[in-house]
């Protein structure tokens, strides 16, 4: 087993924890969470962890960041 990347699940929990690669089986094994993953689910685990939706914090600094422009930037926006 030869060690290769980091863990997309452990790393959306902000701890950095390095897959183990099994080559019998062609996965990636997590010690911490247990994720057994082959490298394309283990791609589309991070795609879909970084395209996450909107929090309501996004949309307060959106509206926030929309509030404080000027005029002519706000005409320009509607």
């Amino acid at each position: 087993m030869a060690s290769l990347t980091d863990c997309p699940e452990c790393a959306a929990k902000e701890v950095q924890i390095e897959m183990k690669f099994d080559l019998n089986t062609k996965h990636f094994i997590c010690k911490k969470c247990g994720l057994y993953a082959t490298r394309e689910q283990i791609s589309d685990i991070r795609d879909r962890l970084n395209r996450r939706e909107k929090t309501r914090e996004d949309k307060h600094d959106e509206y926030r960041d929309w509030w404080t422009s000027s005029k002519k930037e706000k005409e320009k926006q509607s």
